[in-house]
């Protein structure tokens, strides 16, 4: 049965059945009229266990069975993309810190004080950005420190003080009218994830390629 479900950037989602999770993206726009609400990601993000953990449902009625989840074959709608253990759920950076940034220094559960202080947070701020998130504390925690880690070991030696205040291209780039998402923190606390991750995607691509 599924205990928990965490939704992601991306139509993204973590779903937990006993031992394992799920790590599976959806496509709302591929899977007809009664998926097409998720699309919005303020509808995308209510979903809920469903049914005694049978499925999980969404605002509106739309449903996916465990079945399907569980099933490990790819449709137009529903892509699979990964196992992991439930520890390292909601974790996406982690492989890659694991495995191809040595020296990453991971901790078994990092704390508020050390995100704060990997990233020059202010009093208040890191209460806000994990407001902004619909998961544990303890794993954007997790999340925000593997971010960190990642920034230091393949963009900056030393972070930079205040370097989530700094200007962000990509972000300004991608939503140039939405000028109060143009700095990291504003991203995070803005729920917009995406923003700060997919371009260090881009850069573990074209690393590997390279």
């Amino acid at each position: 049965m599924i205990t928990e479900v965490l939704p992601d950037s991306h139509g993204q989602l973590w779903v937990t059945v006993g031992s394992r999770t799920l790590h599976v993206q959806l496509h709302p726009l591929r899977g007809g009229q009664r998926l097409l609400p998720l699309h919005l990601p303020r509808v995308f993000s209510k979903v809920s266990v469903h049914e005694g953990g049978l499925g999980l449902l969404w605002p509106g009625g739309a449903t996916v069975s465990l079945q399907t989840l569980s099933s490990h074959r790819d449709t137009p709608w529903l892509t699979h993309l990964g196992v992991v253990p439930p520890r390292e759920r909601y974790r996406p950076l982690l492989p890659i810190l694991r495995h191809g940034t040595p020296g990453a220094a991971l901790r078994d559960q990092p704390e508020r004080h050390h995100v704060q202080r990997m990233f020059a947070l202010r009093e208040g701020e890191l209460d806000s950005v994990l407001r902004a998130y619909p998961v544990p504390e303890g794993l954007m925690l997790h999340r925000l420190h593997d971010l960190g880690v990642f920034l230091g070991h393949h963009l900056y030696p030393d972070l930079p003080v205040a370097l989530l205040r700094r200007p962000w291209l990509y972000a300004a780039h991608r939503c140039p009218r939405e000028q109060h998402l143009h700095t990291m923190l504003s991203c995070l606390t803005f729920g917009r994830l995406d923003l700060v991750e997919d371009p260090l995607w881009a850069l573990v691509r074209a690393e590997v390629a390279g």
